[in-house]
């Protein structure tokens, strides 16, 4: 069973549901990594809840599945494709731009870009950690940074949401590029809380679990390392872990979305410099 034919193992469990239509009405969303997986998941989920979300991605062709998506279900306008790369500052300064322009201002950033090289310690090349590095830690504190830059200017606060790991709280085997650059999103969404929260600014990290359904990251040879290091076969490795979580339930990212969506809503206006587990009960916060 590859990655992107991931069903809830379950045939009798229910699908996540769908956040209210009106629950971000008027908000503007810039979402990194808009493309596939978790981004593609997260940029729906919030146009769903009624928000206009700029995608940005470096992959023009994802990004244009993603769109139509959207359109399907929340209108043509809901959404604005933005080709960038997320550790380009010029590129992602641009991105921001058009995301302004074209909604007016910007309401809610949820940096998602992110890779997963996975290898052994003493096998694991620099160049791969490298690229993690940047991918996950700079293309997030260049993205933050714009979008804290463009809210104390329009000086109405906003959400900044990054999109970690339950591996940035508990790290897993011979992922140390992963471990590292997840936890320091925790740790950096932590401190930007305490800065930006004199503008009303607030920031929150969600953790989620294994998500398989469209993920990159899961693909054919992901999921063939962690075979190996499980010392089980590869049809095995998604019903493993989904074993692993205290609720056996396979983690959709429709159910990601509906975190993200709700911690940017007024519902959650006292939420910031936190980590919202959403693993189905993999990681138990210590």
């Amino acid at each position: 069973m590859s990655a992107a034919e991931s069903k809830n193992l379950d045939p009798k469990a229910p699908p996540p549901p769908a956040p209210p239509p009106d629950l971000l009405r008027g908000k503007a969303a810039l979402v990194t990594g808009a493309g596939s997986g978790l981004g593609r998941g997260i940029a729906e989920g919030l146009a769903r809840a009624g928000a206009r979300v700029a995608l940005v991605d470096i992959d023009l062709e994802a990004l244009g599945e993603t769109g139509a998506a959207i359109a399907r279900t929340a209108g043509a306008d809901a959404c604005l494709a933005v080709k960038a790369d997320v550790t380009d500052e010029t590129q992602v300064a641009g991105a921001f731009r058009q995301a302004v322009d074209a909604f007016g201002g910007l309401d809610l950033c949820v940096p998602a870009a992110g890779i997963a090289p996975a290898f052994p310690l003493v096998d694991f090349p620099v160049g791969p950690w490298r690229q993690a590095l940047e991918i996950n830690l700079t293309g997030y504190f260049l993205a933050a940074r714009e979008a804290a830059r463009v809210m104390i200017r329009q000086g109405r606060g906003g959400s900044i949401i990054l999109v970690a790991s339950k591996s940035g709280l508990e790290a897993s085997k011979a992922n140390s590029a992963y471990n590292a650059t997840k936890a320091g999103e925790i740790h950096l969404a932590r401190g930007w809380a305490l800065e930006l929260g004199p503008a009303g600014i607030r920031v929150n990290a969600v953790a989620p679990g294994n998500v398989f359904k469209g993920s990159k990251i899961w693909n054919e040879e992901y999921i063939k390392t962690c075979a190996r290091k499980r010392g089980i076969r590869p049809e095995e490795v998604i019903p493993y872990y989904v074993g692993l979580t205290a609720l056996g339930l396979e983690i959709q990212p429709e159910d990601v979305a509906n975190v993200v969506a709700w911690l940017a809503s007024d519902f959650a206006r006292t939420i910031t410099g936190q980590v919202i587990v959403c693993d189905a009960g993999q990681v138990c916060v210590r």
